[in-house]
């Protein structure tokens, strides 16, 4: 079976749903700077596992990196504020550009995926278990003979 890459994979309306639903969160460790009408956001390294000390002495190693947002990024960034969700995002981007939903998503998820690969944001996503529960059950009427039933004065 040959191996698929994410990209190749036509997500489910269900995993679209589910992304939609994540916030994004700025990398606490994350150095923001203004840069002309953008952002320099400068992130921590670590190093990679399995490299001795000596080594890594002896090869110098990137302890940082830095990540240059345009005006667009920068107005993608502040909006990850750690309570919007991802839909929020689109839609707030989609309205400032006079742009569709769909239009929009396609480039916001895919800037937002850039900046958690680049290390810049990280992803919270809402687990099924901690989504709010809907009640779903028909709703019942009151019965006129039950005064637990009756409205509140």
């Amino acid at each position: 079976m040959p191996a698929v890459t994410l990209d190749e994979v036509r997500l489910s309306s269900a995993s679209w749903r589910r992304m939609l639903e994540a916030t994004p969160v700025v990398n606490e460790a994350a150095q923001v700077t203004p840069d002309g009408p953008g952002l320099a956001v400068t992130v921590p390294l670590q190093a990679p596992p399995g490299r001795a000390k000596p080594l890594s002495w002896l090869l110098l190693a990137r302890k940082e990196r830095t990540v240059r947002l345009d005006a667009l990024g920068k107005q993608v960034w502040d909006l990850c504020d750690g309570t919007r969700t991802v839909e929020g995002i689109v839609d707030a981007f989609a309205q400032r550009h006079h742009l569709t939903f769909h239009e929009s998503r396609v480039s916001v998820t895919e800037y937002l995926k850039r900046l958690v690969q680049r290390g810049a944001l990280a992803v919270a996503l809402v687990e099924p278990s901690d989504a709010p529960e809907v009640d779903a059950s028909p709703s019942e009427e009151a019965d006129p003979s039950d005064p637990a039933s009756e409205p509140a004065p």
